[in-house]
């Protein structure tokens, strides 16, 4: 029996997948697939990931660490841990997602539905510690919560991300989708810290700066649970109609759920896979660092108030929608490959410019709007050039999917993009590695104000801040350099697996 609940041999089911093939050979991969409302609905899908990812990479170890008082080591082990369990939940649920067969639902939606609701509230809940609790009980709290939050979420974000290479079969769309989508994302991302900075966090009397005012994390939290509920139900309604497109080749039963770890290892034999995985996700870690680090840095080295830093934080997003236009011309002109190595550079050396600036005496004074000009101005070149290499990452990807599929024989986007997933979650734990690491280096007290923080300890911060930046840039760099996926080869590959048809177990050629 299928999934479906009718038989894989039965008229029915054939019929169904006569259909569902006549689709496909139908499609023209040179001609858009999507329209911009399920474009758009897609990334506003992005909502409860962005609401996740902001409080996970920005706020979570602040106010953790810094504002309840845990260690850093505290911090980076329950991160840790949650990512083990990501290491079994990443793979297996992108293997459940390639292979359930559901007429109404198809492949994604359903899974993407029913993970909703539970994943923003474990998410509420991981910023709402009973009050008064402390020490050993406030790490199993954090550590429970951050484990639940995570596992919940995957049920949602490997089917969403797999879903952008089920929707088009066209090259240079897939980088339309992914651009709006990362659009959205920015949009989204922005959202958490204007309400963070000015409605939860903002500068009180009595406080030296409002990111140190506890009361104000758990609303917080708790609002963006329900903007990424309202984003993903919007997502849902938006991209039904694409359901037929999610659908698998063949309505055989597919392959068992721990079948997901060997087919992940013959994903990683191919080089394209590889090398592109390990160039987005040493990119991922140097974003990870810089975000993790970046409430440090604005309260300790820069010395912003929360107005300065919400313009620092609203300038690089007003440079997102550009960004992600320019990543589509530069892919046009010229492969991705060599436009993703082209905005890498632009990352990593757009954010070390005002370390390397710092440490030579020649920046403004601290808290001063000369010094927020030039942190805004060369954050926004530097998140341009991030925007712009991970639209590329997730397009490359998706046409990756194509050679796994010819490869294997079977469609496979859920499983490889929730090993890209879990690739990203590791790179974001070795960024907060990285960040602890350089937190221990300097020895910040808990709670100090930043009158209370001398140059030795500020002049270390930055100098990290600059051999991170750029051994991290340097070895993303390689990753993309190596990557030999061209455009030519992915039309001869689309045109491959058109002409090829499903059969039981995988597909045969016509």
């Amino acid at each position: 029996m299928s999934r479906s609940g009718v038989p894989p041999d039965s008229e029915e089911s054939k019929a169904e997948l006569d259909n569902v093939w006549a689709a496909v050979q139908s499609m023209d991969v040179g001609k858009p697939d999507t329209n911009l409302r399920q474009r758009a609905s897609y990334g506003v899908g992005h909502a409860l990931i962005s609401a996740k990812n902001m409080l996970f990479h920005f706020f979570f170890l602040f106010y953790f660490a810094n504002v309840l008082g845990l260690q850093e080591w505290q911090v980076m082990t329950a991160t840790l841990v949650a990512i083990l369990f990501d290491a079994v939940t990443d793979p297996v649920m992108g293997q459940i997602s390639d292979n359930t067969r559901s007429r109404r639902w198809g492949r994604r939606h359903g899974w993407m539905l029913g993970s909703t609701i539970p994943a923003a509230g474990a998410m509420a809940l991981l910023f709402n510690p009973p009050v008064g609790m402390s020490g050993l009980a406030l790490f199993f709290w954090m550590a429970a919560l951050m484990i639940t939050t995570r596992v919940l979420i995957t049920g949602y974000t490997v089917p969403y991300f797999a879903l952008a290479a089920d929707i088009s079969q066209n090259y240079d769309e897939r980088t339309k989708i992914v651009g709006l989508r990362t659009i959205f994302e920015n949009v989204f991302n922005l959202s958490v810290f204007i309400l963070g900075f000015i409605v939860f966090l903002p500068d009180r009397p009595g406080l030296e700066d409002g990111m140190l005012y506890e009361p104000g994390y758990g609303p917080f939290a708790i609002t963006m649970g329900v903007i990424g509920i309202v984003g993903a139900l919007v997502m849902h309604a938006g991209t039904r109609d694409k359901i037929t497109a999610t659908q698998p080749r063949s309505w055989d039963t597919g392959e068992p759920w721990h079948q997901a770890f060997r087919e992940i290892g013959a994903a990683f034999r191919l080089s394209e896979f590889r090398m592109l995985t390990l160039g987005f996700c040493v990119l991922v870690s140097l974003y990870s660092t810089i975000s993790q680090l970046t409430l440090f840095v604005g309260v300790y080295i820069w010395e912003f108030d929360q107005g300065q830093k919400l313009i620092a934080s609203l300038v690089p997003f007003l440079v997102i929608v550009p960004a992600a236009v320019f990543a589509g011309w530069l892919s046009k002109r010229a492969e991705k490959r060599t436009a993703a190595l082209w905005l890498t550079a632009m990352f990593g050396l757009s954010f070390t410019l005002p370390f390397v600036l710092y440490l030579m005496g020649l920046t403004p004074p601290t808290g001063s709007p000369a010094l927020l000009a030039l942190v805004a101005v060369t954050s926004g070149f530097g998140y341009a050039g991030m925007v712009g290499s991970l639209i590329l990452s997730y397009s490359m990807m998706a046409d990756v999917s194509d050679l796994v599929t010819l490869e294997h024989g079977r469609k496979r986007e859920g499983l490889l993009f929730a090993a890209f997933t879990f690739a990203n979650k590791l790179a974001f734990a070795a960024g907060l590695v990285v960040a602890v690491a350089g937190l221990a280096l300097i020895d910040l007290p808990k709670g100090a104000l930043p009158s209370e923080i001398g140059a030795a300890t500020t002049n270390t911060l930055a100098l990290y801040s600059i051999v991170v930046n750029l051994a991290l840039m340097a070895i993303a760099w390689s990753g993309y350099y190596r990557y030999s996926m061209t455009r030519e080869r992915q039309a001869a590959l689309q045109q491959q697996l058109r002409e090829a048809r499903p059969v039981e177990g995988g597909i045969s050629e016509l």
